[in-house]
């Protein structure tokens, strides 16, 4: 039987991130998917591609939202850049009346903007104690568990713990480039152990996509019966194979290119979990 995902996401017109590359990532676990527009992120190319966001209404989330889940029966959520206050609270509704595994990545930040997004407490008190994973960059970590900058390995673990602790089942805090050192690493804690993941950063480009795309390669692993940790372990090395062919753009921000693990295997991925 085709397992079904929702992603509950922002679309970004560059093709790499948001629902777009939502969509891509199912579709790599065969898996069918579907999406619910929570905005639209457009780029003005005669202002050094800055970033333009355009919030749907709420009652059209809504709508969307019921639609959907009417429509087709799921096997797991995912939610990206959900934009405002009134679409998190829409999506937090949906979720209580329904026990569908749920990734969530908690997006303060869009990519090239700069800007964070005032949504920590909401997103605290609403929506990390129903996920069933949660993805957190390092700067997201740093916001939701309320500590410094992190900057290291154990720092990623303190946040994780604090998480957890929030109601997250499962926390995976992404490290990725962002850390300093050789390896790209991320950690899972899952309320008793560490589990971290390493590869070599394959380059050092700034990549459109990469977080979107770890979390629905996490999503369509449950969805099609991958273990919690068989799936972070995959979406890991998704899209790092990602990363080492992404492709250049106008806007300076490399685009994630999907199906590389399928179509074009990086020889210089690997993934260590210890």
């Amino acid at each position: 039987m085709t397992s079904k995902v929702l992603t509950i996401a922002g679309s970004d017109v560059s093709g790499g991130a948001g629902l777009e590359a939502d969509l891509k990532m199912f579709e790599e676990y065969g898996a069918f998917g579907t999406a619910a527009v929570t905005c639209i992120v457009t780029f003005d190319p005669n202002d050094g591609f800055s970033h333009v966001i355009e919030f749907i209404d709420p009652e059209v989330v809504t709508r969307q939202l019921e639609s959907t889940l009417a429509v087709h029966t799921f096997d797991a959520i995912k939610s990206g850049m959900l934009g405002s206050v009134e679409n998190a609270l829409v999506l937090a509704e949906k979720l209580k009346t329904n026990e569908l595994p749920y990734v969530f990545d908690p997006v303060l930040v869009c990519k090239g903007a700069g800007t964070m997004v005032d949504l920590k407490d909401l997103f605290v008190d609403n929506l990390v104690p129903l996920a069933t994973v949660i993805t957190p960059n390092l700067e997201e970590a740093a916001t939701l568990a309320s500590i410094d900058p992190i900057d290291s390995v154990e720092g990623m673990v303190e946040a994780a713990k604090i998480i957890h602790g929030q109601g997250a089942e499962n926390v995976v805090v992404k490290g990725g480039a962002r850390l300093a050192g050789d390896d790209a690493i991320d950690i899972l804690f899952d309320g008793e152990s560490v589990t971290t993941l390493r590869s070599r950063k394959v380059n050092e480009k700034l990549v459109n996509g990469a977080g979107c795309s770890f979390a629905s390669s996490i999503a369509a692993g449950i969805a099609t019966g991958l273990s919690i940790e068989d799936a972070v372990v995959s979406a890991k090395e998704k899209v790092a194979h990602g990363i080492a062919n992404c492709l250049d753009n106008a806007t300076g921000v490399a685009s994630l290119f999907h199906p590389a693990a399928r179509t074009q295997p990086s020889p210089d991925v690997r993934v260590s979990v210890d």
